[in-house]
């Protein structure tokens, strides 16, 4: 069988720092982060592709909006920028890809892993598309970029285990599915 693909770009804005970084980088800052979500395909549907590309953007990049456009994204261990964001009723997002020590900055390297998890999560299909996600891109600048292929086992079991798995899944029920042929209405 051969694999097709398909990929949806978006943008968000969000700030972060990163802990215990001996330059610029452990100041507060932002990005207008673009990402890009790859997937592979076995078999299209009966409209000629795997999924929509409005899908992509409906259930993944809404996600994305909610969760991290216009927030700052934090280290678990960043106890006084959380408390800051808290203070100031301001929109963050703890990472949750933690070593064993609860630690896990929010370089573009593990926001893009965080991501990967999540958009296979909300996206990955098991019909006959076999819809997955292969590959995330994240431009943390013009010039700079990580891509992420996947992640650890041992990290995808233990963010399975958390309370981002539990809910991913409900946001996801919560926006239900959409038929896009009108022939199966």
């Amino acid at each position: 069988m051969i694999k097709q693909f398909v990929t949806r770009k978006h943008k968000f804005d969000a700030g972060h720092r990163v802990m215990h970084e001996r330059f610029k980088c452990h100041n507060l800052h932002g990005h207008e982060y673009h990402v890009e979500l790859t997937f592979s395909y076995e078999v299209p549907k009966s409209l000629g592709y795997a999924i929509d590309f409005k899908e992509i953007k409906r259930i993944g990049c809404t996600w994305i909006d909610e969760y991290l456009d216009h927030g700052m994204i934090c280290n678990p261990k960043d106890e006084k920028l959380i408390a800051l964001c808290q203070e100031l009723g301001s929109k963050f997002y703890v990472m949750r890809l933690t070593d064993d020590k609860g630690f896990c900055n929010p370089s573009a390297e593990n926001i893009a892993k965080e991501l990967f998890f999540i958009i296979s999560v909300l996206l990955n299909q098991t019909d006959e598309t076999k819809l997955t996600l292969e590959k995330l891109t994240l431009h943390e600048t013009v010039n700079c970029y990580v891509d992420c292929v996947g992640i650890e086992q041992e990290d995808w079991d233990r963010l399975v285990k958390s309370d981002l798995w539990r809910n991913l899944i409900s946001f996801k029920t919560k926006l239900g599915e959409l038929e896009y042929d009108d022939r199966l209405l």
